[in-house]
């Protein structure tokens, strides 16, 4: 299949039904792309298609309903392939307990979207945008990585995970020309989100009492910190403005920081160093022996 000399821009969005996913989709769709993009069972394909946006109903961590969307894809793109893939969807359970507390179940569940989700994606998708040439991959990380939050662990271990997804992808991808960010965003106000004290009560509430009794008292008021940026978190298209600012690059940086919440950390970890960095942080988190 020959690419003609001039290919569409075709782009893939996962997690396009709401939140950042939309606003990226919409984002890119007003600025000239083509845009395919994901749902979960459930949204609206009609206000998708409004929005001008091609849906196709996905569960990202299933690899057969993945592989059918490459199909649709594939016939509709011809040799044009895809331009570029971004990564949004997840499950964004910033306020979901500390590590001691989260089940099996639970944890598997998050990896199954955020890390193997991720993986099916740009494994499946990956001939689409080698067809294409010098395509681009952005994979929404987290803020997380750089400034863990107590109550926050596991979620932040699934985005260390798609930022090594990432890196790797760096050093295997720039023989075909494809280039791969991170967006590390910080809190996101979208409808996962909610509200931050309610939300983290609600999750105390799945903690076994054990594990409640030893933390509740000692680390809620450590918490105030993480429902500080929720209750103040930054509105979508914040986020995919930088996302459209990665894919127009005329080089992608590694990583892009994203939120206003946030901007000021990697100065500030490089002036202190990791080690005073931490333990500015832990202060500021109100982290420390009760």
């Amino acid at each position: 299949m020959t690419r003609r000399n001039n290919p569409a821009k075709n782009v893939l969005v996962t997690g396009a039904g709401s939140g950042l996913g939309q606003a990226t989709a919409k984002m890119l769709k007003k600025d000239g792309w083509n845009v395919f993009g994901t749902l979960i069972e459930g949204q609206s394909e009609g206000e998708a298609r409004g929005l001008g946006i091609i849906p196709l109903v996905v569960d990202i961590a299933d690899r057969q309903s993945v592989e059918a969307a490459r199909r649709d894809i594939d016939a509709a793109v011809g040799p044009d392939g895809l331009a570029a893939l971004v990564n949004v969807a997840g499950v964004a359970a910033v306020a979901g307990g500390v590590i001691e507390g989260v089940s099996e179940e639970r944890t598997r569940a998050l990896f199954d979207v955020n890390v193997f989700g991720t993986l099916n994606a740009i494994q499946v998708f990956l001939p689409l945008l080698r067809r294409y040439g010098p395509a681009r991959i952005v994979n929404v990380a987290s803020s997380g990585v750089r400034v863990p939050t107590a109550f926050s662990g596991i979620y932040s271990i699934s985005k260390y995970a798609t930022e090594g997804i990432t890196n790797a992808l760096r050093y295997e991808l720039p023989i075909f020309g494809i280039e791969a960010t991170s967006i590390e965003p910080g809190a996101i106000a979208t409808p996962m989100t909610g509200d931050g004290s309610a939300t983290t009560e609600k999750t105390w509430d799945t903690m076994p009492d054990a594990v409640r009794d030893a933390y509740y008292d000692k680390l809620n008021p450590s918490l105030e910190f993480m429902n500080g940026m929720i209750s103040q978190a930054n509105p979508p298209e914040d986020v995919a403005k930088v996302i459209l600012k990665a894919l127009k690059a005329r080089k992608m940086k590694i990583r892009y920081i994203a939120g206003k919440d946030v901007r000021l950390l990697p100065p500030v970890q490089r002036l202190l160093g990791e080690n005073a960095f931490e333990k500015v942080m832990l202060k500021v988190q109100k982290i420390g022996p009760r």
